[in-house]
């Protein structure tokens, strides 16, 4: 490869020797920010993945590009100066740590065959899409501008090395960086982990339709863990491989999954554990003319303390769960909005929301789940419940749940199949476990609306709950006083068992006479006033004073007395229950 001198006036550093042709175009087009484009036009014949097969002309040492930024050679007075290559096989290590670079940097479409470092540099706008890394450091990095990896490849570390140190199985490490713009990576493939801890990305971060892929068994494509991002997060139709882990993120506006597809690898999918999101966040389906592409995770979502500021969707979303866990992680989550969990959302294993806070709905409208375990103790849906028939699971855990209005109002025999889902304290997997408070809630909801009787219908169903789970003896005095008075919510059936035991008893009274007791002759007989004076009690007309039974007739009295008395307290307990409205 013939080297050629640079013309006087530019000199060159001594460690770099003679700069090739290719070389010293590009340190003469330096000064203002010309552009050398040594690509063909054809894009197989193009492609970084191939440039092993390029000729000796499209190869530039890391180290000329290195001098450049630094400071090695002068800049013109009025032009910005910048090295903007495109096309090129970049060979050794680009080395630019901890120093301060102001020109702009442009390597599109470029192969390196060593490392990019920029730890603790301070760099202008950097721009290397359409390029092919073996890896990228950039931990405490400041970008004054823009870093854009879109279409980029970051191959990863070399096959065979030891990954003993955490940063030798990264391929972009750039844990506290700082990005004054917006860090593109459209449709980016990186194998191996993406590190950007406590990353600090004052635009937006756009990872659409890129590719992140660590291939070990407990790997992490992307750890953003307490990254904070001024604007957005796009992540639509992402696809990772490992974990991909926000846990502590803060993201300024809105975060977009839809039609992504995360792959714990058996592990998590999405680490998010008090993530906050200040807008809306969708979970959900991308559409296009042709295809509809659910949100795909294989492995847990885990969302504990997440904090959304706005809505959260999962509509049509299909969760697998990591073995052991919840699809749905959620517990303490906060939405400012709604949480749609809609529309041919799919899952059989848990959706976790203990102790959620939802300011909205909580919409199941659609919801195809019919395995899944949805738990919702102790959360809060304010705005109320989206439903219809079918959309709610088979096993639900009602416990301490609150909520406002359902957005479809049914009749207490139907909402009472909702309740009847709970699941057994000892054994999640059988319904039919019972806890006094989602009856409580229900009826409390039909008293919001003015409907008592409905009310009262799913509190005698609370009470029936109750007696099956008591051994047959005990449960004697609750099926007697359910079938006098409903235990109470069903007061008139009392004066309903009371008017037909005065019928039947004056009936039978009025065919066996009795005999005379007092020597008022003129006293007559009247079979309902003595069924009454029996049957009604404190309440005497006189009959049973001046007349009597003996034999059978005698017992048929005293069963009637004692009949009166109890109806007589079933229905005073009646009239206490709808008194006090419990």
């Amino acid at each position: 490869m013939r080297r050629t001198p640079v013309p006087s006036g530019s000199p060159v550093p001594g460690r770099l020797g003679r700069l090739t042709a290719t070389e010293r175009r590009l340190w003469q087009a330096f000064p203002h920010g010309g552009l050398v484009d040594l690509r063909t036009g054809h894009a197989a014949a193009d492609d970084p993945a191939g440039a092993d097969r390029w000729p000796a002309d499209r190869v530039v040492r890391g180290g000329v590009i290195a001098a450049l930024l630094l400071g090695a050679c002068p800049t013109v007075a009025g032009a910005v100066a910048a090295v903007r290559l495109a096309g090129a096989r970049i060979t050794g290590e680009l080395l630019l740590g901890h120093g301060e670079v102001s020109p702009l940097l442009l390597l599109q479409g470029c192969r390196f065959d060593g490392p990019v470092v920029l730890d603790g540099a301070v760099t202008g706008s950097i721009d290397l899409s359409g390029s092919r890394l073996t890896t990228l450091s950039a931990s405490g990095a400041h970008v004054r501008g823009t870093l854009d990896l879109s279409r980029t490849v970051v191959s990863g570390p070399a096959a065979g090395g030891t990954e003993a140190e955490d940063e030798e199985v990264r391929a972009v490490l750039a844990d506290g960086i700082r990005v004054d713009g917006s860090l593109l990576a459209e449709r980016a493939e990186v194998n191996g982990s993406f590190g950007l801890i406590g990353a600090r990305i004052d635009g937006r971060v756009n990872l659409m339709d890129a590719r992140l892929v660590d291939a070990r068994a407990d790997g992490e494509s992307l750890n953003a863990g307490g990254m904070r991002i001024g604007r957005s997060l796009l992540a639509q139709r992402l696809r990772t491989t490992g974990a991909l882990r926000l846990a502590g993120a803060h993201i300024g506006s809105s975060l977009y999954l839809t039609g992504a597809r995360l792959d714990g690898r058996g592990h998590w999918a999405l680490h998010g554990d008090s993530l906050t999101v200040a807008g809306y966040s969708f979970f959900g389906p991308h559409r296009t003319e042709e295809l509809t592409q659910p949100f795909t995770a294989i492995g847990t979502v885990r969302l504990p303390g997440a904090k959304f500021g706005s809505g959260l969707t999962f509509s049509g979303a299909r969760l697998t769960p990591t073995p052991g866990q919840p699809a749905l992680r959620a517990n303490r989550l906060q939405v400012a909005g709604s949480l749609h969990l809609n529309k041919g959302f799919r899952t059989e294993g848990e959706i976790r929301l203990t102790g959620a806070r939802i300011a909205g709905h909580l919409d199941l409208i659609g919801m195809a789940s019919p395995d899944a375990l949805l738990t919702l103790y102790a959360a809060s849906a304010a705005g109320g419940i989206g439903d219809q028939p079918g959309s709610w699971p088979n096993r639900l855990n009602l416990d301490g749940f609150t909520y406002g209005p359902f957005s479809r109002y049914a009749d207490a025999v139907d909402r009472l199949d909702m309740v009847r889902r709970q699941v057994r304290r000892s054994d999640p997997a059988r319904t039919g476990g019972f806890r006094a408070q989602p009856y409580e809630q229900l009826a409390a909801y039909y008293r919001s609306l003015g409907n008592d009787g409905e009310a009262r219908t799913v509190l005698l169903a609370r009470q029936r709950a109750v007696r099956a789970e008591l051994s047959f003896p005990r449960r004697l005095p609750g099926y007697l006083l359910d079938l006098l008075v409903g235990y109470g919510y069903r007061p008139l059936r009392a004066f309903g068992w009371a008017i037909g035991l005065l019928v039947a008893s004056s009936v039978y009274f009025g065919r066996v006479h009795p005999q005379r007791t007092g020597s008022d002759s003129s006293a007559t007989f009247n079979p309902v006033l003595y069924a009454a004076d029996h049957l009604i009690p404190v309440v005497r007309f006189g009959q049973s004073d001046a007349w009597q039974y003996h034999g059978v007739p005698a017992v048929v009295t005293v069963v009637l007395t004692v009949l009166g008395w109890t109806l007589g307290i079933a229905i005073a307990a009646a009239a206490g229950r709808t008194f006090t409205r419990n």
